[in-house]
């Protein structure tokens, strides 16, 4: 899974609390603590109920399919025709750096 860099404040005893976790737990990093704690507390059901979002009246489903019979057709359409677009990037970088290291 991907992971983006963020900036977090948290206040000093907080801050001790997680570096403590962290040697703790033997974590590679402080990031990696909170990243734990972040997705258990997501997963675990620790989420404030005011928190939670539903995604109810947000899809609109097609009268003709209500059962979504067509829904996977439909998608690997899409998905083929984003496939089948040229990918506007440099062509051959990966073989001239390749080319220098071998030197």
């Amino acid at each position: 899974m991907a992971k983006s860099p963020v900036s977090v404040t948290l206040s000093d005893d907080n801050l001790s609390w997680l570096r403590g976790r962290t040697v703790a737990l033997k974590a590679r990093s402080l990031s990696e603590t909170l990243d734990t704690l972040v997705t258990r507390a997501r997963m675990g059901g620790e989420t404030p109920a005011a928190a939670v979002r539903s995604v109810v009246g947000t899809i609109d489903v097609a009268a003709e399919d209500p059962e979504l019979a067509d829904a996977d057709r439909f998608v690997r359409t899409l998905v083929g025709g984003s496939l089948a677009r040229r990918f506007a990037g440099r062509r051959g970088a990966g073989r001239a750096a390749a080319g220098r290291r071998r030197g």
